[in-house]
């Protein structure tokens, strides 16, 4: 009996263990993060989450690149500084409240660097911007909508796409990343579910997957401004019904080895967008 207990726990161990690293890599991911109706999909380090006071805790670098901002370090004080136009936020990690746009606040949470990757409360970024926080807690989806994202800087890319309907949300969520095989070589493997009530035909439904690499490095598919390419494989999908999954490929190759470019991705948006 003792033995079979033994076992047991080791077992759970092990798939605990199996689903953090899942959730840290492309696997199922508990929350999304939406900027301007873009889903981070994939995060070198940490996804978002959220911690032990329910603040949701966001990778300070992707927001950084989505505002055109500037992070930098104090070693001595370990204050963490991220600064933009008209957006100043400046804390120390693991100390409670901040400083946002030279006002300070207190706080329940703070700042952390967590496994090397250093994440920030949504709020803090919310106030400092003055957007509203949204959560879905059906699709688990946090989402902020501003001006500020994705206008200039290494995310303005985002904003390549052609023929969008900008004022429409297809609602097109996507929920779960992985790999899988698809003619002869191994792909991007995406599931995404139609929230909407809304019938789609795939003239109708696009998508744009940003990988960004390094300033001067991406990978880009869908229908953009600049590439105008599209070997994503949402085309195939003849028809997007109310509250159904499905799944395409996306050959982009790995995301987390260097087969494509010279370095690890350091992070991923899909937008799904109505097409004109």
């Amino acid at each position: 009996m003792k033995k079979m207990l033994c076992l047991t726990l080791a077992l759970l161990t092990m798939m605990i263990t199996a689903s953090s690293v899942s959730a840290n890599s492309l696997g199922k991911n508990g929350l999304l993060l939406k900027l301007n109706d873009a889903y981070l999909i994939y995060s070198k380090g940490e996804m978002p989450y959220v911690d032990a006071n329910y603040r949701t805790l966001i990778p300070l670098r992707v927001i950084s690149d989505a505002i055109n901002g500037r992070i930098t370090w104090d070693q001595k004080t370990k204050v963490v500084q991220i600064e933009a136009e008209n957006f100043k936020l400046s804390a120390a990690l693991n100390e409670k409240g901040a400083t946002i746009n030279n006002k300070k606040i207190n706080s329940d949470t703070s700042m952390i660097n967590k496994n090397g990757t250093v994440l920030v409360p949504a709020k803090w970024i919310a106030e400092g911007l003055g957007v509203s926080l949204i959560w879905d807690a059906n699709s688990k989806v946090l989402s902020m909508d501003g001006e500020q994202f994705f206008q200039k800087g290494p995310l303005e890319r985002m904003n390549n796409e052609e023929h969008k309907v900008t004022s429409f949300d297809p609602q097109i969520v996507p929920i779960e990343i992985g790999y899988g095989a698809n003619e002869g070589e191994e792909q991007l493997k995406i599931s995404f579910k139609n929230i909407s009530k809304n019938t789609y035909t795939n003239r109708e439904i696009q998508d744009h997957l940003l990988v960004y690499i390094s300033p001067d490095s991406f990978i880009e598919e869908g229908i953009n401004g600049i590439t105008n390419s599209d070997r994503s494989g949402i085309r195939l999908i003849d028809k997007l019904e109310p509250n159904k999954t499905y799944s395409y490929f996306l050959p982009v190759g790995r995301l987390d080895q260097k087969q494509l470019q010279v370095d690890t991705p350091q992070y991923v948006f899909i937008r799904y967008f109505k097409y004109q």
